[in-house]
Parts: C-alpha cells; structure tokens; sequence
C-alpha cells in the first residue's frame, strides 16, 4: 500500500501527488500526470480540419507531422528563416509579434515599418500579403506557440518589432531589448483570443510552451537565469489565461512539460533542440490525443 501524505492525512481527498521515476514509467503516465485537465473529451482533428501552427520549431514540427499524415496545414513547407508570418524566426516568438500578425490579418491593421538606417524592412511572406491573410482567417484548428519574453522595442514608434532584425543592424539610441512582462503578455492574448472568437468563432485554439531555450539573453545576466524566468513567466500567463476562459474550444497541451519532465535523452549536442526521435514521441502524444484518422 502506497503510503499516504500528511495532506492526504488530514483529508485532502483527490490529491495529485508527484510522481517518481516508477509513476512516470507506468502504461497511464501521460494520462495521469501530463495531460490530465487539458485533454479534449474527444478527438478533434479530421482531415478536412484547416490548421495553421503559428511558431517556430513545435509549429514546423507539428506542420510536418500532419501533413506526413494527410492533414491539411497551412504554411506547413515554409522556413521560418524566410517567413515573417506563421512561420516565425524562433527569437520573434513573443506574444506582440503574434498578436501583431493577428491585428494585421483580422482587422487590415499595418505591420507598422522597421527602418535600419534609410532602409526600410518589409514582411516577407512566401505568398502574396493577401493569400497569407486568407490562410488565417480561413482556419479551423489554431496552435499558438510561445517562446519568450526578450523582444525589441522601437522606442520612437512606439512599438514592438514584429520580425527579425539582426540587432548589430539596429540604433541603440532608438531600439531597445526588453523583457515582455506578464501583464503585456497576459493583454496580448487576450487580444488574439478576441479575434480569434470574432472573426472565426467556431476554431478550435490549442496553447503550447515552446520548451526549446533562449538562444542568448541582452540583459547581461545568466542566460539560463534568463530563459528560467521567460518559461515561468510565459507559463504562468498560459495558466491564468486558460483558467479564466470557460471556453470548450480552447485547450493547452503540454509540450514544454512532456520534454522537460518525461521524455529521456531528449536533446540534441547543442542542449537547445530536441533530438528527432524526442520530436517524433511528442508528436505521438499529441496524435493519440488529437487526431481522428
């Protein structure tokens, strides 16, 4: 008999208590202690289910997971190296350079210009501005990824850079990187929920935490200090966010967990990105819990 806490003691009925290395290897440990609470009640994704993965790494493995599988996702071949929108560079994944894609493709609002120097920078796409915007406002299945919380700021526009710009480029008099604090990022989704529910009520929305760390910091601290307090801080957005909707389209699915606390000799040599057998356990996950066919 397993033996009892001292909360469950004094009558703490339905305790989750945390599991050990002999838990985590039992048949139901993924159920249990993963995706207990955030599981749909029933599988959700068919094949004529539109999906468009907004992100980086998790989003381009998710889109080539599905589409390997016969489902239809959106941008699913683009190199988020050469793409500003949907597929983003994996240091833009920060909630205003995702509600800024959401503004511009819900409510025609300008990306707003980024100038290095005389130069101006212009979204890239690899489609027409236009054909891109449709692929959003024509989605069933949303994955929101995020990733961090270091982004630059044009202090003379007023506003968050929404694409990639190496930062060598950039006037330290007029841009500065800063720390996306939780209520900024708790504002930010809560603009991308409203569109979502305004111009495509019926989609399905599905959270996740980018688990993969921060490249480098510029705060000129510990850069895995740094990355700690981007995740908690994200995490706990992701958390309070999810707790206050009553919304059976919405659901979190816990990718950041699953890497850090279940799977085993999961990262590759660069302790950064996870191995593609780490991916391809992840990706099951998700299937066995999402996909009808």
């Amino acid at each position: 008999m397993e033996k009892m806490t001292v909360l469950e003691k004094h009558g703490f009925a339905g305790l989750n208590r945390w599991p050990n290395y002999e838990k985590l290897a039992e048949p139901n440990a993924i159920r249990d202690y993963f995706m207990n609470g955030y599981a749909p009640e029933k599988k959700i994704i068919s094949k004529e289910t539109v999906i468009t993965a907004f992100g980086s790494c998790f989003a381009g493995n998710v889109s080539r997971y599905l589409t390997a599988k016969g489902y239809t996702v959106n941008a699913h071949d683009w190199d988020h190296n050469l793409s500003d929108l949907i597929r983003i560079d994996e240091i833009m994944v920060h909630t205003p350079a995702l509600r800024a894609q959401f503004e511009w493709a819900f409510e025609d609002r300008e990306l707003g210009s980024i100038f290095i120097g005389t130069a101006e920078e212009k979204a890239k796409t690899y489609h027409c501005m236009e054909q891109c915007k449709a692929m959003i406002r024509n989605t069933d299945f949303f994955i929101i990824t995020l990733g961090l919380t270091e982004a630059w700021y044009d202090k003379l526009n007023q506003q968050y850079l929404w694409k990639f710009v190496p930062n060598r480029k950039l006037d330290p008099e007029r841009f500065e990187n800063r720390f996306v604090s939780f209520t900024e990022n708790m504002e930010n989704l809560q603009k991308i929920y409203r569109l979502i529910r305004q111009h495509t009520p019926n989609a399905t929305i599905v959270m996740t935490l980018s688990p993969i760390p921060l490249l480098g910091s510029y705060h000129g601290k510990s850069v895995i200090a740094a990355n700690t307090a981007s995740k908690a801080t994200l995490r706990a957005v992701l958390h309070e966010f999810l707790t206050a909707k009553n919304d059976d389209n919405m659901f979190y699915f816990p990718s950041y967990e699953l890497v850090n606390f279940f799977l085993q000799n999961q990262w590759q040599i660069d302790f950064r990105h996870i191995t593609p057998e780490a991916v391809e356990q992840v990706m099951h996950i998700f299937d066995d819990y999402y996909l009808q066919d």
